[in-house]
C-alpha cells in the first residue's frame, strides 16, 4: 500500500526508481561501447617494427620508428649528437628490443610511457658494460610477472640486469623472460612507480609488485579546473592517495580523511550513515565552516556520505587562498578536490573486488558506572535528613530506611497490586527492577556490517573506461538503526579525433537510513534531551518494559524522575526511513586548438531527492506523554548545476621559461525545494497502515524554496623560470544573487611565489637534498553562506495560525538588510617543502595567518520591537583571526625487495580569536540559546578577545571540608575552558614483508577541553533519576570530609554551570589496524586471478584518554544550523559514541 496516495504532490518512489533505471541503462551503453573499444586495441609497447639502417644517426632511427608507429621521442639535441653510427637489421621486433640493441656501447637510456619515449643519459656513476667487456657467466632463463599494488598487470615495465644492457619489457599481461646469471641483480622499473631490485640466486619465477611512486605519480594533481605539477605548487596543498584510503576501508569519505592530512579535522556522528563535519585549519567564521567539495569537477557543499570510497583515486586539500581562490564562492573554508578512478588507455580490462564483513560494537568498559537502586534510595534518604525534611518517598515509603518496592506505583497510590487487572494503557503494571536496569547495555548491541565493491577498468587506443559498483549494509550499534547505500560510478573518455575528446564522470547512489539518533535534542524532546541523554537520566529502578511487554516509563509515577524511555523511542523510530537518491556528475568536451592551446567546456550537476517519513505514535509511558499520534511526510529536492569553460595555454620556451595560463567563465544555479504534510489523530498506531488521508486531527501543509545563482570570470597564470623561480597569480570576479544590487560583485585576488633552492648550484649536486622549495602566498577568499532573500523584508502565511474568522492572515517572516555584502577572508602562508635522501624523507611545513572580516551572522532581535516571529536578522558582523601551522613528515624505505616500510606523521596547531563582534559594542557576547531550556545556564559564549565557543561559568573551587558545601566563585560568564586543541595529529605506519602487510593509523587531539554536561544529570540531586557511582562514593559525609562532591541535598544550587563540568578532552586513538596476506602467484593463477589478498582489520580498538564521557570525539556538534553548531563546540550532552569494529576482508583482481 502506498503511504503517499493522499492527493499531495509528493515525488513518488516509482518515478525515482524509473529515473535510476534510466540512468543505469545509459551507463550500460557506455560500458558496452567502452569495453568494445578497449578490446579492439593492443599496447603500444608490443607493436612489431622493422628496422633496416646502415651507418645511420640516432635521429634517422627515431624517424624510422615514428614512421611505422605512433611513438614520439623526447630528447635534448646535444645528447644524441655523437660520432656513433647505427647499423641495425631487425624484423618484427618490439620497441624495447630495438632500443636495447641501438644503445649498446653508449651512455644512453630510455623510458617508455604510453606513446612517449624519453631519451636521456645514464647517470655518471652508472658504468655501462657490454658482452665484449666482461666474461658472461652461465645464464638461466628467468620468467615472472610484474604487477601493480592492486594486482593488475604492468605492461611495458623495464626488466634489466643491473650494470648491463641485457633487458626486456613485460608483455601485455605483465609477463617477462630474461637471461640472468646467478648473483646478478635484476632491476624492475616503470615510469611513475618505485624501482625494485632482486638478486637472482636460482629462484624462478620472480614475481614483483611495483608500488606507485608518490614523487612521480603525484606529480600532476587537480588543484583548480586544471592539473598542476606538485613540484611547482606554491600554495598549501596536501594530497591523500588512494592507498591511504584503501588501507582504512572507510564506509564514508570523511572517515578516510581522519588523521591523514595536517590541518584537517573530522567530526563523525557515531550512528550508521551519520553526518560528518570537516574543518580545515580550525574555525574561520561563526556561520558556515564547511569546505567546498569538488568531485571530478562537480562543486558541491552537500557532503560525501553518498560517495563510495572505493572509487577514489586521490584527494587534494587546498588550504590557503593561493590554492583555493580560483574556486571563489564557497572556498573560504578550504577546498577538498576529489579525483575518482579512471581507466587507462591501451590497457586490457582488469576487474577488482574488495569487500569486508564484520561486527561493530561499543565495549561495556566505556559505559558510565551508575549507582544501584538501593544506593540511590539511601542517598536520597540522607539528602532528606541533611535538608531537615521528613523521611518519606512515593516509592521507598517512610521510616528510618528506604525500602525498594516490588512494583513501581503511580503517584499517591499505595497498597497491593493484582497483576490480573493489567490493561493498556489505563492500568499498566510495572515490576520494580531492584537489581537495576542497565539502560546503556539495553540500548547498545553489536551490529553487523558488510561492504562489497567491484570495478572494471581499461582502455583502448582512443578510449578509457572505469565502472564501479558498491554496496554498504550497516546496522547501527544503537538498536533499531541501520544504513544501506548502493553506488554506481561510470567514468569514461573517448578520443573522437586526435584533437577532440569527450568524457563524463557520473555517480548515482541510493541510500536508506532507518531510525535516527538525536544527539543534540530539541524543544520537542523530553526535557530537551536526545536519546543518549535519556540513558543517563533514566532511573535504574524502572525496567525497559512492564509486565505485558509494553514500554515502561515515568508517566504518573512519583519519585523516579521524568526521563523518557530511550529504548521505546528508538524502537518506534525504526519505522521512520529517510530515502535519498543522488546523481552527481559531469560531462566535458576538450579540443586542442593547436600545440599548447586547449579549450574545455564542462557541465556539472548535483541532484538530490530525499523523502523522510516520520510516524510518531503515542508514548503513554513517559511523564510528558504524547497523547496524540502524528504522521509527517517530507519531500525535498535539490538541483545544483554549473557550466564552466576554460581556455588554457601551456608552453615551454627555451627550456627555461614554463608558462601555464588559463581564463574561464562559470555560471551556477542552485535550487532547493521542500514540501511537507502533517496530520494527527490516527485510529491505529501501526505506521504500515497509516496515510496522510487517514488522520482525523489537525492538518499542517507547508513548502519552501530557496534559489540562487552566480556568474564568475576567472584567470590564473603559473610561471616558472629554469624550474627554480616560480610565480602563480589568480584573479576571480564573482557575482552572487544572494546579495542585493550594488553588493553582488566581488573580486578575489591571490599571488604566490616559490624558490626552488635545490636548483641552485650550491645544492644541485647534493646527495642529501633532493628537492627544497620555499613558498610564500597571499590572497583573499569570499563567503556568501546565507539563505536566499535575506536582503529583503518578507511576509508569510500559515494554515495553522494568524487567521481571523477563517481567513488566512500574514505575518512578518524576515527583516531584510539590503546592505549585506561578502564575508572576506585574507590569508598569508609561508611554506617549506623538502625531499631528502633521494626522496626517502619528505617534509612539508606551512605557517599561516587568516583574518575574516564582515562575518555573516544571524543576530538575535529584540522581541519587543520585532515580535516573536523574527528570531534573528542577518548582518555583517565582526572579525576573527586564525593563526597556526601544519607539519607533515613522511619516510619511506624500499631498500630491499623482501621488506619495505613507510612512516608518516602530521601535526597541526591553530589559535582562534574573535577580534571584535560589533563596532559599537566590542564586548558583545553571542551565546547559544539552545541550552538555556535544558539546564538553566549557558555553557558557551563567543566574546571579543577569546576563541569562538569558549566555555563559561563559575569557578568550582572544591568542597568545604567543614560544611560539605561547594565552594563556587567568580561569575557565570567567566571563561573557564576552550574546546580548541593545542594541536591535533595523525601517525601512519605501513610495512610489507614478503607476502604480509601491516597498516596502522593513530589519530589524536591534545589540549582541548570538553564540557561534560552529562554530569549535570548524574552527579547532583536536582533530578530524581540515575546517579553516578562517583556521586555515591565521593560525596562529602562527616566520615568522608575529603569528598569531591557536595553533601547530599535536594537543592540544585550547586549544579550551576561551572568548571566542575570541564574535563581534559585529549586523546589518542588507534583508528585503524590492518594485517593482510597476499596469496602466492602459484595459488592465485590456479584461481584465475592476478592477485588475492585477505586481511583482518580493527577500527577504533584502542583509545587513551582521561575523559569520563562515552567518547572524546565530540568536538563537532550535529546541528543542522551551522551557526548553532559553531557556538557549541565541545559540549557533550549525550553524544553518540564512535563504534569499534572487527572486520575480515578480501581483495581480488583478475
Amino acid at each position: 500500500m502506498n503511504k503517499k496516495a493522499n492527493g499531495l504532490s509528493f515525488l513518488s518512489k516509482k518515478k525515482k526508481i524509473n529515473f535510476l533505471l534510466t540512468i543505469m541503462r545509459v551507463f550500460i551503453l557506455f560500458l558496452f561501447f567502452g569495453l568494445t573499444s578497449v578490446y579492439a586495441n593492443n599496447s603500444y609497447s608490443q607493436t612489431k617494427l622493422n628496422i633496416n639502417l646502415k651507418n645511420a644517426t640516432f635521429e634517422e632511427l627515431f624517424d624510422q620508428i615514428h614512421s611505422q608507429s605512433e611513438f614520439i621521442f623526447f630528447y635534448k639535441d646535444d645528447i644524441i649528437k655523437t660520432n656513433n653510427t647505427i647499423t641495425l637489421s631487425l624484423k618484427e621486433s618490439t620497441i624495447n628490443e630495438i632500443l636495447n640493441r641501438a644503445f649498446v656501447k653508449t651512455d644512453l637510456t630510455y623510458k617508455i610511457l604510453d606513446r612517449q619515449i624519453v631519451i636521456s643519459k645514464q647517470k655518471k656513476e652508472a658504468i655501462t658494460k657490454t658482452f665484449s667487456d666482461v666474461e658472461v657467466p652461465v645464464q638461466d632463463a628467468v620468467t615472472g610477472k610484474v604487477t601493480t599494488a592492486d594486482g593488475g598487470p604492468l605492461p611495458g615495465a623495464s626488466v634489466i640486469v643491473k650494470g648491463t644492457n641485457r633487458g626486456t619489457q613485460t608483455d601485455f599481461d605483465g609477463n617477462y623472460q630474461l637471461e640472468v646469471a646467478s648473483g646478478e641483480t635484476i632491476v624492475f622499473s616503470y615510469v611513475g612507480f618505485t624501482t625494485k631490485e632482486v638478486v637472482y640466486s636460482g629462484q624462478t619465477p620472480i614475481e614483483v609488485v611495483l608500488a606507485e611512486d608518490a614523487s612521480e605519480l603525484s606529480e600532476v594533481v587537480v588543484t583548480g579546473y586544471t592539473r598542476q605539477n606538485t613540484r611547482n605548487i606554491t600554495g598549501s596543498v596536501t594530497v591523500v592517495q588512494s592507498e591511504a584510503i584503501a588501507a582504512t576501508t572507510p564506509t564514508s569519505l570523511e572517515q578516510a580523511l581522519q588523521g591523514q592530512a595536517a590541518g584537517v579535522t573530522v567530526g563523525v556522528e557515531g550512528g550508521p550513515g551519520g553526518n560528518s563535519a570537516v574543518r580545515i585549519r580550525g574555525y574561520g567564521t561563526i556561520n558556515g565552516n564547511d569546505p567546498l567539495y569538488v568531485i571530478d569537477g562537480v562543486q558541491t557543499g552537500q557532503g560525501l556520505s553518498d560517495l563510495n570510497p572505493d572509487d577514489i583515486a586521490s584527494i587534494q586539500i587546498l588550504k590557503d587562498a593561493a590554492a583555493a581562490s580560483i574556486y571563489g564562492i564557497g572556498a573560504a573554508n578550504g577546498v577538498i578536490v576529489i579525483t575518482t578512478k579512471s581507466g587507462k588507455k591501451n590497457n586490457k580490462v582488469t576487474f577488482s573486488y574488495s569487500g569486508l564483513t564484520g561486527v561493530d560494537f561499543i565495549p561495556e568498559s566505556v559505559f558510565p558506572e551508575f549507582a544501584t537502586p538501593q544506593q540511590i534510595a539511601d542517598a536520597y534518604w540522607q539528602a532528606l535528613a541533611n535538608d531537615g525534611q521528613a523521611l518519606s518517598h512515593p516509592q521507598y515509603g517512610s521510616g528510618t530506611s528506604p525500602v525498594l518496592p516490588d512494583y513501581i506505583l503511580p503517584a499517591g497510590v499505595s497498597g497491593t497490586v493484582d497483576e490480573s487487572t493489567y490493561s493498556f494503557p489505563d492500568n499498566r503494571i510495572t515490576r520494580a527492577n531492584k537489581g537495576g536496569t542497565d539502560w546503556f547495555g539495553a540500548f547498545f548491541d553489536p551490529a553487523f556490517v558488510q561492504q562489497h565493491n567491484i570495478s572494471a577498468r581499461g582502455g583502448g587506443e582512443n578510449s578509457k573506461l572505469y565502472v564501479g559498483l558498491g554496496v554498504l549494509d550497516q546496522e547501527g550499534v544503537g538498536i533499531a538503526t541501520s544504513f544501506e547505500r548502493y553506488n554506481l560510478r561510470v567514468n569514461s573518455e573517448f578520443n573522437i579525433t586526435d584533437r577532440f575528446r569527450l568524457g563524463e564522470s557520473v555517480n548515482v547512489s541510493y541510500s536508506e537510513r532507518i531510525g535516527f539518533i538525536d544527539p543534540v535534542g530539541s524543544s520537542s524532546n523530553q526535557n530537551n534531551e536526545g536519546q543518549i541523554a535519556a540513558l543517563y537520566r533514566s532511573n535504574p529502578l524502572i525496567p525497559v518494559t512492564d509486565i505485558a511487554g509494553n514500554f515502561a516509563g515515568t508517566a504518573t509515577i512519583g519519585g523516579v524522575g521524568n526521563a523518557s524511555n530511550a529504548i521505546g523511542a528508538a524502537r518506534r523510530n525504526a519505522n521512520n526511513p529517510t530515502e535519498t537518491i543522488r546523481a552527481l556528475g559531469s560531462i566535458y568536451a576538450e579540443f586542442d586548438i593547436m600545440d599548447g592551446l586547449l579549450i574545455k567546456s564542462t557541465f556539472t550537476a548535483d541532484m538530490i531527492s530525499s523523502e523522510f517519513s516520520f510516524f510518531r505514535p503515542v508514548d503513554v509511558e513517559n511523564s510528558a506523554a504524547r497523547q496524540v499520534n502524528l504522521l509527517r511526510e517530507t519531500s525535498t529536492s535539490q538541483i545544483n548545476t554549473n557550466w564552466y569553460n576554460i581556455l588554457q595555454y601551456t608552453k615551454t620556451l627555451g627550456d627555461v621559461h614554463s608558462i601555464d595560463a588559463f581564463v574561464g567563465t562559470e555560471f551556477k544555479k542552485n535550487r532547493f525545494e521542500q514540501f511537507f504534510g502533517q496530520i494527527t489523530n490516527f485510529l491505529e498506531d501501526t505506521p504500515d497502515f497509516t496515510f496522510l488521508s487517514a488522520g482525523t486531527g489537525a492538518q499542517t501543509v507547508g513548502s519552501g524554496q530557496n534559489k540562487s545563482s552566480s556568474f564568475s570570470v576567472f584567470g590564473k597564470v603559473d610561471y616558472a623560470y629554469d624550474d627554480k623561480y616560480l610565480v602563480s597569480a589568480t584573479l576571480r570576479q564573482d557575482n552572487s544573487s544572494l546579495f542585493e544590487a550594488g553588493n553582488q560583485d566581488a573580486i578575489f585576488p591571490a599571488i604566490s611565489l616559490g624558490w626552488r633552492v635545490s636548483g641552485e648550484s650550491f645544492l644541485e649536486d647534493s646527495s642529501i637534498v633532493s628537492n627544497l622549495l620555499l613558498k610564500l602566498s597571499w590572497g583573499e577568499l569570499g563567503n556568501n553562506s546565507i539563505p536566499a532573500f535575506r536582503g529583503v523584508t518578507s511576509f508569510a502565511s500559515n494554515l495553522d495560525f494568524y487567521d481571523y474568522n477563517g481567513q488566512t492572515g500574514f505575518f512578518l517572516a524576515n527583516i531584510g538588510d539590503p546592505g549585506l555584502t561578502w564575508e572576506t577572508t585574507t590569508t598569508t602562508n609561508f611554506g617549506i617543502s623538502a625531499s631528502l635522501f633521494n626522496s626517502a624523507l619528505d617534509i612539508d611545513l606551512d605557517v599561516y595567518n587568516a583574518v575574516t572580516k564582515d562575518m555573516l551572522l544571524a543576530v538575535p532581535t529584540d522581541p519587543t520591537v520585532f515580535g516573536n516571529t523574527i528570531g534573528s536578522i542577518f548582518k555583517n558582523f565582526g572579525e576573527m583571526t586564525n593563526t597556526g601551522f601544519d607539519l607533515g613528515i613522511s619516510y619511506s624505505n624500499n631498500s630491499t625487495a623482501a621488506f619495505s616500510y613507510s612512516v608518516g606523521v602530521n601535526i597541526s596547531h591553530y589559535k582562534n580569536e574573535v577580534d571584535f563582534l560589533d563596532e559599537n559594542n566590542l564586548d558583545q557576547v553571542i551565546a547559544n540559546p539552545n541550552l538555556g531550556s535544558q539546564t538553566g545556564f549557558e555553557t558557551t559564549n563567543t566574546v571579543a578577545g577569546e576563541p569562538i565557543s569558549s566555555f563559561v561559568g563559575f569557578t568550582w573551587e572544591g568542597i568545604d571540608p567543614a560544611t560539605g558545601r561547594a565552594i563556587i566563585t567568580g561569575d557565570s560568564r567567566d571563561i573557564i575552558g576552550s574546546p580548541h586543541p593545542d594541536f591535533t595529529y595523525g601517525i601512519t605506519f605501513d610495512a610489507e614483508y614478503k607476502n604480509f602487510d601491516l597498516s596502522l593509523l593513530f589519530q589524536g587531539s591534545q589540549g582541548n577541553d570538553i564540557y561534560n554536561l552529562t554530569k549535570f544529570w548524574t552527579d547532583f540531586s536536582n533530578f530524581e533519576g540515575a546517579r553516578s557511582l562517583d556521586y555515591i562514593q565521593n560525596s562529602w559525609t562527616p566520615t568522608n570530609t575529603g569528598g569531591s562532591l557536595p553533601a547530599y541535598t535536594l537543592s540544585a544550587n550547586e549544579a550551576v554551570g561551572s568548571s566542575y563540568y570541564i574535563e581534559d578532552g585529549s586523546y589518542v586513538r588507534l583508528k585503524n589496524i590492518s594485517v593482510g596476506y597476499t596469496l602466492g602467484e602459484n595459488i592465485s593463477s590456479k584461481l584465475k586471478a592476478d592477485k588475492i589478498r585477505i586481511f583482518l582489520q580493527g577500527k577504533n580498538l584502542l583509545t587513551f584518554t582521561s575523559y569520563d564521557g562515552l567518547d572524546p570525539e565530540i568536538n563537532l556538534s550535529n546541528y543542522t544550523n551551522q551557526q548553532q553548531a559553531n557556538l557549541e563546540i565541545g559540549v557533550d550532552r549525550g553524544a553518540y559514541p564512535v563504534s569499534r569494529s572487527v572486520n575480515l576482508g578480501l581483495n581480488v583482481s583478475f
